[in-house]
């Protein structure tokens, strides 16, 4: 297998205003005789998986979607040319690639912005993002995950957006979502799930994104691996 997945602790980076995890112990196998930790964090923290209801009310929720939607086949795609808060079209980064892509597969953008994922001046929020029609298209030959290894596959908020831009559309996630279909983020090692497709082409690699069922809620970490 390869672990596509952030390990997470305290300095795992979150999307602004959201809450941060920690990890803390409670009982210690010296003093209670078995070791507990309390946990805490956003049903967005790290590695992890967006329902419909992330965006929308009378979407599906994360407890409600079977198991079978989270593992199917995937194509990686490599976009690590792109540089930071740079768009990812349909024409020139996409289209190219459509043959690979057919209705139940899964579609991974490489970016390359993993290795940011540490960054301490906050580079892995300058991440490039997707063009919405991007979403649209995919939609339309029967695509229904899209995962990135980005905080988001929209343009993050703040400097660099384009004049007269305030904040993100959230173009992809209202297309995706609004569709019934699911957004994985912050996935890593997309770089080696794209050599090991280039080195057997005519083989699927089969993503497994298993979220934890919580009940009610608008996405889960997930231990993401191919």
């Amino acid at each position: 297998f390869i672990d596509l997945t952030h390990p997470l602790d305290a300095d795992v980076p979150v999307y602004p205003g959201d809450p941060p995890f920690s990890s803390e112990p409670v009982c210690s196998v010296p003093k209670d005789g078995y070791a507990v930790h309390a946990l805490s964090a956003s049903s967005h923290a790290g590695t992890h998986v967006d329902a419909p209801s992330h965006f929308f009310a009378d979407g599906a929720t994360i407890d409600q979607l079977p198991p079978s939607t989270f593992v199917l086949p995937a194509v990686v795609i490599d976009v690590s040319h792109k540089r930071a808060r740079e768009c990812i079209s349909w024409a020139a980064d996409v289209a190219p690639h459509t043959a690979r892509i057919r209705p139940g597969t899964a579609v991974l953008f490489h970016t390359g912005w993993s290795r940011h994922w540490r960054d301490a001046a906050g580079r892995y929020f300058d991440h490039p993002w997707l063009a919405a029609d991007v979403a649209v298209r995919l939609l339309a030959l029967g695509v229904r995950v899209i995962g990135t290894d980005t905080m988001s596959p929209d343009q993050m908020p703040g400097a660099g957006m384009g004049e007269g831009e305030g904040e993100p559309d959230y173009g992809v996630h209202r297309a995706v979502l609004g569709a019934g279909g699911l957004i994985v983020e912050n996935l890593a090692n997309l770089g080696a799930l794209a050599a090991a497709q280039r080195a057997a082409p005519a083989a699927d690699a089969v993503l497994s994104v298993l979220p934890l069922r919580i009940a009610r809620c608008d996405g889960s970490p997930v231990r993401a691996v191919a």
